[in-house]
Formats: structure tokens, sequence, C-alpha cells
């Protein structure tokens, strides 16, 4: 560790945090290469860069780009020692960070409260959720892929929310996958603002075999509206950065099934803007899935009132189900094993 950090920390005590030691903490944590570790809440809320060989000397990681920009993106994976040459990786995008507040200072986003009063899943729950998942899906190859600047990936997550540099990025490591371990498609799991990941990919890829999209916010230009109807800064500051899946252009496809859950009382995510995507979409000619349901993770808003924003069962029930489906005639799929029962709600825990 350089001595600079070293002496950072020592000058930092428990009861009194001179500025800069939440700063050092986050540096001292971070791998080498890494500027900060975006796993911690410290780290989130200033965001990290990477280098290629800080990147490359870790295992499970993405050098990908969007652009001239490169970032570093971490995954967790099950399932991965010996994919079939036809083979359908289940990938989750997460939601944002539990208890994270968002906020505008001068047109630059910024995030707040990740991470406070909860316990954030370690990477051995992670890990254990994906096997968990691989086993119920016959042993088929799970990712817990971190989107930009969240559980270790380098990035800003508070600029990269929601923006079309995210989604490239995503685009970018899907493709690093495939390229890697041979998967021949994907079905993709997005909840909240990973769901609004899911739903732009499938404007730029044709791999994706099943897309299931929870409580996500599909029509931006109505979630950063406030309640009384004003546009919100960030809105008004970023709107040409920010991808809209209202506004992709998807092609319709007869090889992908959709599928997008909400609960109609979400106090974060208004189901009318995810019903008003269904209706787009349909109106192109795709066949979609909707489905209500009743979050379970009734976390207390302002004054107390449950928000049901949270990740449903039915959500990776619902990508389960259409991952071991028989392939397509004509394709030979690799042999598996007999899916097992998933506990869903445990797998979700450690997947928040």
């Amino acid at each position: 560790m350089p001595d600079r950090i070293v002496a950072a920390l020592m000058s930092c005590t428990l009861l009194a945090l001179p500025p800069g030691c939440a700063a050092a903490q986050a540096s001292a944590t971070a791998p080498s290469g890494f500027t900060a570790d975006t796993a911690t809440p410290t780290g989130l809320m200033r965001g990290a860069t990477a280098t290629e060989a800080g990147c490359r000397a870790l295992e499970e990681t993405l050098w990908v780009g969007a652009g001239a920009r490169r970032e570093c993106l971490r995954y967790i994976g099950a399932g991965l020692t010996a994919p079939g040459p036809n083979e359908t990786a289940l990938v989750i995008l997460p939601g944002d960070p539990a208890g994270a507040a968002y906020r505008s200072v001068n047109g630059r986003p910024i995030v707040e409260g990740a991470g406070q009063g909860k316990d954030t899943p370690s990477p051995r729950m992670r890990r254990a959720a994906a096997a968990a998942l691989s086993a119920a899906a016959g042993d088929r190859p799970v990712i817990l892929l971190a989107r930009p600047g969240m559980q270790g990936s380098s990035g800003h997550h508070a600029s990269d929310r929601h923006s079309r540099e995210e989604v490239a990025l995503i685009d970018a490591a899907l493709t690093a996958l495939r390229q890697r371990h041979g998967f021949h498609a994907f079905a993709l799991h997005g909840f909240s603002s990973g769901g609004t990941l899911v739903a732009n990919l499938l404007a730029r890829r044709g791999d994706i075999r099943c897309a299931v999209i929870a409580s996500a916010p599909l029509d931006l230009a109505a979630f950063y509206r406030a309640q009384d109807g004003s546009v919100l800064e960030e809105w008004l500051m970023r709107r040409r950065e920010l991808a809209d899946p209202m506004q992709a252009d998807v092609v319709p496809s007869a090889s992908t099934e959709i599928v997008v859950l909400g609960d109609p009382g979400d106090r974060r995510v208004a189901a009318s803007g995810w019903r008003r995507w269904v209706a787009a979409m349909r109106r192109k000619g795709f066949r979609i899935t909707t489905e209500e349901v009743e979050s379970p993770a009734a976390a207390a808003a302002s004054g107390g009132v449950p928000d049901r924003h949270g990740p449903s069962p039915r959500g990776l029930e619902q990508l389960l189900a259409c991952a071991v489906r028989e392939d397509p005639p004509g394709r030979e799929g690799a042999a598996h094993a007999v899916p097992r029962r998933l506990d869903a709600a445990a797998v979700l825990r450690a997947l928040e």
C-alpha cells in the first residue's frame, strides 16, 4: 500500500474523520490500478477509474470500451466450466444500490445514502446466489454483471445511470462474455435501472433469447418529472446523454421472449411508464407478456409509507422458465442436469 495512503489512514479515527479520510479509505480497499472500490459506499459516491493492467490482473473482469472511453467491469460467474456450443447464459443486471438517493448539483448528478442502514451482500453471498441460479437452470451458465461504477466496476454510477454510455459498455461486456465463454445467446434479467438497460439492449443485440424486465423506468421523460409535473434539472441538463427506451429503435424478433413485471402500487417507478413502453412495443409487433406483482420488499419511504419497489421472485421464475425451454428446432443444445428448486427470495436478497 502506498505510504501516502497509510499515512492518511493512520490520521483517521472513529471519533473524527479529517477531510480526505473517506477518500483514503476508499482508495485503500481498491485493487491495484483502481482509484477507488465502488463496492464500498464511499467508492460508489466518488466513482473510480482503472488501468487496463489493473483490470486484467483480476479474475472475472472485462476491459471494455464505449467510443474512446474504457472501463473495467466486474462479474461473478457460475456454471462456466464447459458451456455447450449453443449455450444460453443467464445474465443478471442489478438495480440501483439499496438506499441510494440521487440529486443534481449544477447539472452534475450525485448519489447519496447508498448502503446506509442495510448490510450489503458480500461477494461470497453473491457467488452462492449465482451457483443457486445455475443449479436451478440445470447447471447453465449464470453471470452477475456489475454495472459501471457499482460493485467493484470502474465508472461513476451517478453519471452513468440511465446513460447511453452505460448501455454501450454493458453491450460491449456481453460481446466480450460471448467471445470468452462461447455463449450462443443470453437470457437477461434486469430490475429497476437494470431493466432499463435490458430494454435498451433489445435495440442493439440479436442474441437476446429472453428479456425479463422488472419494475423498471422505461419512459425516462416521465420518470424524470416531479410529482407536481415539473421537469427535474437532471433531465433538462442531461437528456441528450440519457438512453430512453421509449426512443430506442427496436426491431421485432420472433425468437425473443419479453416479460415485463411491476407492482401497480410502486411509488418509485410508476406502472404507467412501463405500461406505455409495452403498448409502444406491441404497436411495433412485439409479443410481450406482462404481469402485475406485489413487491415483497416494502421498504419504508418518506412518512413510513412502503415504497413497494423491490425485486419479486416472479422475475427469476420467469427467467428460468424461458432459459430452460428446449432449444429452437434445428439447434442441438448441450446436455444439462435436471433443474433444481430455487429459493428465489433468498437469491434476491443476495443480489440487492
